[in-house]
């Protein structure tokens, strides 16, 4: 019988296991403070939940320069086991995890820059971009909603809902005509949501589902999270996990429609979608309004 320590062969006091030997360990939480990322403040000791709240808080740089960390201390901590040698934190930091991310960069210079800035309830997922940009990008987004109007194309606005503190999710969408009349909504609560990214995902598979089923096969999609724009966008996939593979997804349905852009609009002007989303947090089930609007937002066709 082989006797097993399971003491941390790198601080030496704590028992191991994946969250402290990767992230709670005084070795590894040093590392993560001289990376200068931003590091959840609730840490949990389930590793994935960590992780999980970790990427949507990074831009495409970020996630890579996280997963060189992860790679490099787990690395550090295999030294420490079968070797007794363990590097110092500066080298893991500046001569491993950035040199291999620049390598990275290099090698795949086409991949975006994107990072969530999640609020309680609704979501608004912005570009790295100066304030400038920020503003083009809102007037541009308008813009490019009232050229719309003038081709002669439905509009969906959807949005999603997510309440940090219970997990609850939801999802509103409001189909427009050629020229702003009121055509279809529906609402519902969405199920197994752990985090606001994996909400915008599963609440646009809902809405294209939704209008397929409708007969709809030529649709502009406007959405006020730029993060689930830029992704849907993006030829590839920009990490392999269950959200990745959702918005998979949803450019597969997208390729099957006639037509179907999907478009950023201001959370300002995303207020009929936004209304839909929020009475849903009260429901238990999908609503379908055709013809006749809710109440939640009957006004503005009035």
């Amino acid at each position: 019988m082989v006797e097993i320590d399971h003491t941390c062969a790198m601080c030496g006091i704590m028992n191991e296991d994946t969250m402290h030997s990767l992230v709670m360990c005084d070795y590894a939480n040093s590392i993560w403070t001289q990376s200068h990322l931003p590091i959840p403040l609730n840490v949990t000791n389930i590793f994935h939940a960590w992780f999980s709240d970790l990427l949507n808080s990074l831009d495409t740089n970020g996630i890579i320069y996280a997963a060189a960390i992860l790679y490099y201390i787990w690395k550090a901590r295999n030294g420490a086991v079968w070797d007794a040698c363990l590097p110092r934190r500066r080298r893991v930091i500046a001569a491993e995890a950035i040199a291999v991310m620049h390598a990275w960069r290099q090698v795949h210079p086409d991949r975006g820059h994107y990072i969530a800035d999640e609020t309680p309830v609704h979501l608004e997922a912005t570009a790295t971009l100066s304030p400038q940009n920020t503003a083009a990008a809102h007037t541009a987004a308008l813009l490019e909603l009232s050229a719309v109007a003038a081709t002669g194309r439905r509009r969906c606005l959807l949005d999603a809902g997510y309440w940090h503190e219970t997990g609850k999710a939801t999802i509103g969408a409001i189909i427009l005509s050629e020229d702003g009349r009121y055509v279809s909504a529906f609402n519902a609560p969405l199920p197994d949501c752990s985090s606001p990214l994996m909400t915008e995902a599963f609440a646009c598979n809902e809405v294209l589902s939704w209008l397929w089923d409708r007969g709809v096969r030529s649709i502009e999609l406007f959405t006020d999270c730029l993060t689930l724009q830029q992704y849907l966008s993006s030829a590839t996939t920009l990490f392999r996990s269950y959200i990745g593979y959702a918005f998979d997804t949803c450019r597969t349905r997208i390729a099957s429609f006639e037509y179907c852009l999907v478009s950023f609009i201001p959370r300002s002007d995303n207020y009929l979608a936004y209304s839909l989303a929020s009475t849903a947090f009260t429901q238990t089930s999908v609503m379908y309004w055709d013809s006749v609007a809710p109440n939640s937002i009957s006004s503005h066709f009035e």
